[in-house]
């Protein structure tokens, strides 16, 4: 491994996750994989826990939770809360039912996760998991053609530049003539 790709990793943990020095080496010391992750993936699973489920600073490093997939985070969490059992704290950090622990939610295998956490069957979950992964695929392409439409009209520009630079070789050419 690159020391630039691990100062990557260390650059976004410290100044975009805002994480201090000390968390970071137990973050490294905890979780080495995160040096193989790709920053930008890091940064949006941070993210991820910090906003949308209202996980502290504190329980990212104690708990390991940047050692498992995004894929299963949301998962797990979206499924506890569509099922009522998970609630995303609001400003002062307050639930109006509480919380299941971390622990409790990724570092259990999915039987235990179904039975102690979710309350819930195997079938459900299976079932939930292939809607999710199709609400995911329509979000993404959702915001697909913004950016298909953003390479079209770059194209459009390149095509129109091309157009223009003939034009312009062609008129050359015929001021050469008449030269």
């Amino acid at each position: 491994m690159h020391q630039r790709d691990i100062e990557n990793i260390v650059g976004v943990l410290k100044d975009k996750c805002l994480f201090t020095g000390q968390q970071v080496t137990r973050i490294l010391h905890r979780c080495p994989y995160v040096l193989r992750e790709d920053p930008g993936d890091l940064e949006y699973k941070f993210q991820y826990a910090y906003f949308r489920m209202g996980v502290k600073h504190a329980d990212v490093v104690r708990t390991d939770f940047l050692q498992h997939s995004i894929t299963k985070i949301k998962q797990r969490h979206v499924f506890l809360e569509r099922l009522g059992r998970y609630q995303t704290p609001d400003k002062k950090g307050q639930t109006q039912i509480p919380n299941p622990l971390f622990k409790d939610i990724l570092r259990v295998s999915e039987a235990e996760f179904l039975a102690r956490t979710a309350h819930s069957s195997a079938e459900e979950f299976e079932v939930f998991k292939k809607l999710f992964a199709r609400e995911e695929e329509e979000e993404s392409e959702r915001q697909m053609p913004d950016m298909q439409s953003l390479s079209l009209d770059e194209e459009d520009e390149e095509e129109e530049e091309e157009e223009d630079e003939e034009e312009e070789e062609e008129e050359d050419e015929d001021e050469e003539e008449w030269q």
